[in-house]
């Protein structure tokens, strides 16, 4: 039952009538021994896994890059150097052969603080990721522009200098894979000796 009070018009409850919730129970605290039973139990139920090594050779050694400054093009300009990857520079004109490789007393610094104090002389491609690895060929213009171009010329993807595998064609290859083939009979008869 509960008893309500009235201030002003409102209805206040002043007790109730109800018993108090009940206690909860103390519990034991748990003990170092009990958390030791605990994990033997669990990892007696489910053993962790025995783990093989893996034949042949570690791939993390394998394909580790054997030299990272005989992969790259190097350029400097200015007592700043950077590198980029072989296969990045798409037009090197002979103007600015003496800004490739490395200078004495040059600072090593990213391609992108390195091209923005270079600008002038550095022009950026994007390519796509498909034309990067030659599956897809550039734009013909964008490639007859290089002629023309007395500037540094780099292929980017995202802003980052990328190498360019050269594009070739799926029906030329699939052509050269026809001609290398050894023609196939066309008679199913077999001659008797």
């Amino acid at each position: 039952m509960i008893v309500l009070g009235a201030v002003a018009g409102i209805l206040i409850p002043l007790a109730s009538a109800q018993e108090p919730a009940p206690r909860k129970p103390m519990r034991d605290v748990v003990t170092h021994d009990d958390i030791v039973a605990a994990a033997r139990t669990s990892t007696e139920k489910n053993p962790p896994p025995v783990f093989t090594p893996l034949e042949g050779e570690d791939p993390s050694v394998a394909n580790h890059p054997k030299d990272l400054l005989a992969d790259s093009d190097l350029f400097s300009y200015l007592d700043l150097a950077t590198l980029v990857p072989k296969g990045a520079v798409l037009h090197f004109p002979k103007e600015l052969e003496s800004r490739g490789g490395l200078k004495e007393g040059s600072k090593f610094v990213p391609w992108i603080e390195f091209y923005a104090a270079n600008r002038a002389w550095i022009r950026t491609v994007p390519v796509s990721r498909g034309q990067a690895m030659g599956h897809e060929p550039m734009p013909e213009e964008v490639v007859k522009s290089f002629a023309k171009e007395k500037r540094l010329v780099v292929a980017t993807y995202y802003e980052g200098p990328i190498s360019v595998n050269p594009y070739e064609d799926p029906a030329a290859k699939t052509a050269a894979a026809n001609d290398k083939k050894p023609a196939a009979s066309t008679s199913n008869t077999v001659a008797k000796p």
